[in-house]
């Protein structure tokens, strides 16, 4: 994408970016349904989150909208710590929303404009390392002359296209832990027909929501306080998403049933050929049969054979025990420490660095341009 750009900053709630911003979300070069117009304003909800901006990059003559980030200045004490891409725990993802073939464009808009908000340097958090935005943001550093900090750097587990399922299972899988999961089945049905359903396409969606959040409540997030029900605005934030993308036609759900009882159920977000997954939750009364691990062994077949799937994030941690031990491919996650011009910043990140890799001998390193 040719010519020149121009970087502004607009209310998240402004109504003339709205249709702009919903565009693009389904056609940037790489997926992120997390800076979604609605997913955002969702999230507001949540008691951690502040109110961000929008860094919107426009083509300076035709003004089509080539990039959006939402943005905000994390504070410590009243003190401006960093700018940052928005934060907050529903967040998977960081990366902007960038029309592909423009990422170049779009950091070297971007960056002047994010060094005049109150920070002290840039934080951009939970990006794909090997996006086509964020390669193109480590080469207009490098040939700025900027440095950066990498200062955290894990795989993340993904199914991608390739196998069937049937093929997937037999390569990733032992043959003892199939074997075992065909054992599990057959239990179950010992306490009735098991099945596997999808929401269908006019189903009332607020039956499997109220069902998701009771599953999740009776497990370790209910136990700590951090399931989708635990405090009223973190409810509606969860309830607000699944049904704008339920209404959007990008809500894949699924549940597995014994007999009339539903013991887990997993909630996709999807876009295009991409699928990210935002809840998963089981009947810990029903652990002993692994039920996580078969509804995902059966989404397989739905994600492989049915829908065809380029890649689906399973937005997991990074040690995740179960997902990572039947998804082997991995999605490079990264944050980095942008310094800003001046003095103060470059040393202050040099410093974090520093203290980071002697704190754990951490991933950090340091690239300059």
């Amino acid at each position: 994408m040719g010519g020149t750009f121009i970087c502004e900053r607009a209310a998240v709630d402004d109504p003339v970016v709205a249709d702009a911003w919903d565009a693009l979300a389904k056609t940037a070069g790489t997926a992120n349904p997390f800076y979604g117009r609605k997913a955002l304003a969702a999230c507001l909800d949540l008691p951690e989150a502040q109110v961000p901006q929008l860094l919107l990059v426009r083509h300076s003559e035709s003004g089509a909208l080539a990039g959006l980030l939402p943005v905000a200045t994390r504070r410590k004490r009243g003190v401006a710590v960093c700018v940052e891409n928005w934060d907050q725990r529903v967040r998977a993802l960081g990366e902007p929303l960038v029309h592909a073939g423009a990422e170049r464009n779009f950091w070297r808009a971007a960056l002047p404009v994010l060094a005049r908000m109150p920070g002290q340097y840039l934080r951009l958090s939970a990006l794909d390392g090997d996006s086509p935005s964020t390669l193109a943001l480590l080469t207009v550093l490098r040939d700025a002359g900027r440095s950066h900090y990498v200062t955290r750097d894990y795989g993340r587990a993904v199914l991608n296209r390739g196998l069937s399922s049937e093929a997937h299972a037999v390569a990733h899988v032992r043959p003892k832990v199939l074997k075992e999961h065909r054992r599990l089945r057959a239990r179950l049905g010992e306490h009735g027909a098991l099945s596997f359903e999808r929401l269908a396409p006019r189903e009332s969606v607020d039956p499997w929501i109220d069902t998701l959040f009771e599953l999740e409540a009776t497990g370790w997030k209910g136990r700590e306080g951090v399931a989708a029900n635990a405090d009223p605005a973190t409810e509606r934030c969860f309830r607000t998403i699944l049904h704008a993308a339920n209404r959007a036609g990008t809500l894949d759900f699924h549940r597995m049933r014994v007999g009339d009882r539903t013991i887990a159920m997993l909630a996709n977000l999807e876009r295009g050929d991409e699928a990210f997954q935002l809840k998963i939750a089981f009947d810990e009364d029903w652990a002993r049969y692994s039920p996580g691990v078969l509804i995902e062994m059966e989404y397989l077949r739905h994600a492989l054979d049915v829908r065809d799937l380029r890649q689906v994030d399973s937005c997991a941690r990074a040690d995740h025990p179960m997902i990572n031990r039947i998804w082997p491919d991995r999605r490079r996650i990264v944050s980095l420490a942008i310094p800003f011009e001046s003095l103060g910043s470059r040393l202050l990140c040099a410093a974090m660095a520093r203290m980071r890799q002697r704190a754990d001998g951490s991933l950090t390193s340091t690239t300059a341009g």
